[in-house]
């Protein structure tokens, strides 16, 4: 009770002070920290919310059970008796969210700024967090040197920015070690998102001891996106160093799946044909993607021979697989699956495709790793992780430690050996406009043991 009351408090700081609020929130050109929202429609939304992650989500009592999800829903509306702004709203959101542990149903405080119309200027930086104290990683326009000891952004301390973070940051697993580090990442956005002030300065530390304070340069959200230094430039790439094959992977999901596998073709081709004594895989701060992807750079490394076993599962509900298809999709996937039925992967399917709305269907997917040129290198093989590797890495790491491919190197990854979840569907809240993901599948790897949790 102590607990719930300290974090109304937090919420509603703000809030008390405005007597007007919005029954629907119209999100162009301001940003959410200046919208109010009235208590009645926030609770609305908070109902839409439950209803429709009990409908859709395939298990979201993995990690908490009904009563404490229950319990946080009743906590969320106790929260919203009075108006709030909508960043105030979102972190009662995120906290209810938190409850399920899956880092694919959340809320993205960076859509915030996608719903104001792209119109507000934003000061990029990223800090770490090593131990106590907050270092510059990376800032745009290359403002201040890296490395150096931040100490306020703005007004905010960065300790209470670090607790701004956390409480908007998604929550996988019980990956305590991987949490820290995503959400130190975090802290520079969910600042833009709260700040509205056209000015923005970082007081830090220089190499000499002295404290200084520097104003930041600014860029549109939206043109920050198509900012090739401070965006990766490729999804994958890769270089030879003596006698190491170095293959980097920031994404497997890419845009062009065709060429994302030649890429990986032609690296290991290379390997083949010259004297390699190790090839390193970087997936640092690779946030996941397509299996399909991830199953072909398999191909190539998996010296076992076994198949790739992973168990999908999945709730049937409006916002499945199945029924975001296109019509001529779904028609297509129909038709194969008849023509095979009841042989195939295809007609496990098919037949929960069939099945009434709520049924959950656990389908287990044997593939057979194999590429065009039938090699695999059996060499030495290194894996490079941190708490930014997500999803479809999370997979790749479970992989690697299952089948002693090689050695981990890095900091914990943002999942567990239990695997993912997957294909999340998005939903907007009525009243509130807020977008919110929710997972509409489950994978995980054969042979999991329940008890591994947390960090690999």
């Amino acid at each position: 009770m102590k607990k719930t009351s300290i974090l109304f408090y937090l919420f509603t700081t703000f809030s008390l002070h405005s007597q007007y609020c919005d029954v629907y929130v119209n999100h162009k050109n301001k940003k959410g920290v200046q919208h109010f929202i009235c208590p009645e429609s926030m609770k609305a939304d908070l109902e839409q919310l439950y209803e429709t992650i009990i409908k859709t989500h395939p298990n979201p009592y993995l990690y908490c059970t009904k009563e404490q999800l229950d319990s946080a829903f009743i906590s969320a509306n106790n929260m919203v008796v009075t108006p709030k702004s909508i960043f105030d709203y979102s972190l009662v959101i995120s906290n209810f969210l938190h409850n399920i542990r899956d880092s694919h149903t959340f809320f993205n405080p960076r859509d915030l700024l996608v719903l104001s119309g792209n119109n507000y200027r934003i000061a990029p930086f990223y800090l770490k967090k090593i131990d106590a104290n907050f270092y510059l990683s990376k800032i745009y326009k290359n403002t201040l040197p890296l490395g150096l000891e931040v100490l306020e952004v703005g007004k905010l301390t960065v300790d209470s920015l670090y607790r701004l973070a956390s409480a908007l940051c998604p929550k996988e697993s019980y990956t305590e070690s991987a949490l820290s580090e995503i959400t130190s990442r975090m802290m520079g956005i969910v600042f833009n998102v709260r700040n509205f002030k056209d000015k923005i300065q970082m007081k830090y530390v220089n190499i000499n001891g002295d404290t200084l304070i520097t104003q930041l340069h600014r860029i549109k959200s939206n043109k920050l996106l198509n900012d090739e230094e401070w965006q990766p430039p490729k999804t994958i790439s890769y270089e030879f160093l003596d006698d190491v094959a170095y293959l980097r992977i920031f994404s497997f999901e890419a845009a062009n799946e065709k060429r994302f596998k030649k890429t990986i073709d032609h690296f290991f081709r290379k390997v083949d044909n010259s004297f390699v004594s190790s090839v390193v895989i970087d997936i640092r701060e690779n946030r996941g993607g397509f299996i399909l992807l991830l199953e072909h750079l398999l191909s190539y490394i998996n010296t076992s021979e076994k198949t790739f076993d992973l168990t999908y599962s999945y709730k049937r509900s409006d916002l499945d697989r199945f029924e975001t298809l296109s019509k001529l999709k779904k028609m297509d996937f129909i038709k194969k699956a008849k023509r095979v039925y009841p042989r195939g992967m295809i007609s496990k399917e098919y037949d929960f495709f069939n099945s009434p709305k709520g049924t959950v269907s656990h389908i287990l997917y044997e593939k057979q790793l194999s590429n065009r040129r039938d090699y695999v290198y059996n060499g030495k093989c290194s894996l490079y992780i941190n708490g930014l590797s997500m999803s479809a890495s999370v997979l790749l790491a479970a992989w690697f430690k299952e089948t002693n491919r090689g050695k981990i190197i890095g900091t914990p990854c943002f999942g567990s050996s239990q695997g993912t979840h997957g294909n999340p569907a998005t939903i907007f809240l009525k009243y509130s406009g807020l977008p919110i993901s929710i997972s509409t599948l489950k994978l995980t790897p054969k042979n999991t043991q329940i008890e591994n949790l947390g960090d690999i």
